[in-house]
């Protein structure tokens, strides 16, 4: 009991810290942080798992990072006004969406393991270094993660390698380049994955923790978007080499997100109503339809129709009506006729008949919200990965071997007679857009389709993006894209104002 009681406190300490309204002042530990609670490997074991907690309690920005700007979605009825900005690329440092406090909140959990664990094995004749190593290499995954979110999203960033020890620590980070941040998020996973197990033995740990397999993906999408193409490649062989992960049948592809960790997850965000972990997927997704019925959630963000006639032009495509998305007819939707509900996050099943956010009865809304799990990592994913990597080393046949496995799944037709590298490569987007459509993943897509060797496709980003925008609004996104750094996030301006060593992203001064 003891020990539960310290662990719990332990928590709830590091909770503490930084504040939510300090995100980058990283307050000291304090003594009884340093002496009082790391003594055991269940301590280990429990900042370990806050760490988790920490990264489940940033999906609902994952989302929005990931497909607000790009041209999956629509704003639905009940959006708010800063998302709504961003959606209309009005975007201001002032905005929300650009706080990364919870980011670094997640690195400071990881900091504190990676500092306190080796200690714990001296403490503890239970704990050895192997364990100690392990869990280390958990935190390094996830701290890798993080950052890999934060260069993506803005760029540079403070890169804080340290949890805080004392008064005299540096509370106020300066800004790093992003080539800078690779290196070291490369270097710290090439350490994790030695000391990463290839199983934990039990499914929703092999699925919700950090593996060698994650770590392999994580590390071919760094080497993917940062243009290291045989490392890429390398990685992801890896992963398909290991033989632990397949594509499901394509009938069943909807149990990729209800249940859960299939046969093709790698690594996905768990969350159990059971144990009160929900996300805010359902709440944001659901309709709102205003009488009473199901499903009720906030419609905060819908299917674009356009997307929905792209996929269309596929009728036999399994991952379409009733699984991607739901057209939806009930009361309340009037601004897009007809309307589409992102159904991974709602349904548990191919079927307007059941929700996940939904009271015992199925029928009407208990609480708006869902335990559905946020899948970061998928083997599909790793096949897509290395044919867009192939693509650019030339090997067009090899490349469309492994985007037609993931098609025949989809029982749509294969890709033939690719003779050029644009081709393949947008048909490569388009796949990933299909398969991946609300897993946070299209916005990166088009980034890294843009930059990709010196910004030779710059101008293929910028249609894609003016696609089926009314003209006045084609031509602000022209213009506003046109400079790269108009792709990254500003710096919130409270970190400009708290931070004299920060630098804001060019495009966003004197906004």
């Amino acid at each position: 009991m003891k020990r539960l009681l310290r662990n719990i406190l332990l928590i709830f300490t590091l909770s503490l810290f930084p504040g939510c309204s300090e995100w980058l002042q990283l307050e000291p530990e304090s003594q009884l942080t340093r002496e009082e609670f790391w003594q055991s490997g269940d301590d280990v074991q429990a900042v370990v798992a806050g760490t988790y907690k920490e990264m489940a309690g940033l999906v609902d920005k994952l989302f929005k990072w990931g497909e607000l700007r790009g041209d999956l979605f629509v704003p639905g009825q009940n959006i708010s006004a800063d998302d709504r900005r961003i959606m209309d690329d009005f975007i201001y440092p002032e905005n929300d969406l650009n706080e990364w406090d919870l980011l670094y909140r997640t690195i400071n959990f990881a900091n504190t393991v990676l500092k306190f664990s080796p200690v714990v094995v001296g403490r503890d004749q239970t704990f050895d270094e192997n364990e100690s190593k392990a869990f280390e290499a958990e935190a390094l995954f996830l701290r890798s993660l993080c950052y890999f979110y934060l260069v993506r999203i803005f760029r540079d960033v403070p890169l804080v390698l340290e949890a805080s020890e004392n008064d005299a620590q540096d509370y106020y980070p300066a800004i790093s380049k992003e080539q800078d941040i690779f290196l070291q998020i490369i270097d710290d996973l090439q350490i994790a994955v030695m000391n990463l197990p290839t199983s934990y033995a039990k499914r929703e740990y092999d699925k919700g923790r950090a593996t060698k397999a994650a770590a392999y993906a994580l590390m071919a999408d760094i080497y993917l978007y940062f243009e290291k193409y045989q490392a890429c490649i390398d990685a992801c062989d890896k992963v398909i080499n290991s033989g632990l992960y397949g594509l499901i049948d394509g009938e069943d592809w909807f149990m990729n997100f209800f249940p859960g960790n299939s046969n093709e997850s790698i690594f996905e965000i768990q969350f159990d109503k059971e144990l009160n972990q929900t996300n805010l997927l359902y709440k944001m997704l659901a309709p709102y339809p205003r009488d009473g019925t199901y499903p009720d959630g906030n419609d905060e963000f819908r299917v674009s129709p356009y997307f929905v006639t792209e996929f269309e032009k596929h009728p036999g495509d399994r991952r379409a009506g009733n699984r991607t998305y739901l057209t939806y007819t009930g009361g309340g939707w009037y601004v897009y006729e007809p309307s589409h509900i992102l159904w991974k996050y709602v349904g548990t099943e191919g079927t307007p008949s059941i929700v996940t956010g939904a009271s015992a009865t199925g029928y009407r809304i208990g609480n708006k919200e869902s335990d559905v799990n946020w899948i970061i990592y998928r083997y599909p994913d790793i096949l897509l990965m290395k044919a867009e990597a192939l693509v650019q080393q030339g090997e067009f046949g090899q490349a469309a071997d492994l985007v037609n496995q993931v098609r025949t799944r989809a029982m749509i037709e294969p890709v033939t007679n690719i003779s050029t590298r644009y081709a393949l490569e947008d048909i490569i987007l388009e796949e990933r857009a299909k398969e991946f459509c609300g897993e946070g993943k299209r916005w990166f897509d088009l980034i890294r389709l843009g930059r990709r060797n010196n910004f030779e496709r710059k101008d293929r980003f910028i249609e894609i993006l003016a696609d089926n925008k009314s003209y006045e609004e084609a031509e602000v996104i022209r213009s506003k894209y046109s400079n790269p750094d108009s792709w990254y996030l500003p710096i919130h301006q409270d970190e400009i104002d708290q931070n004299n060593k920060l630098v804001q992203n060019p495009y966003y001064i004197n906004q």
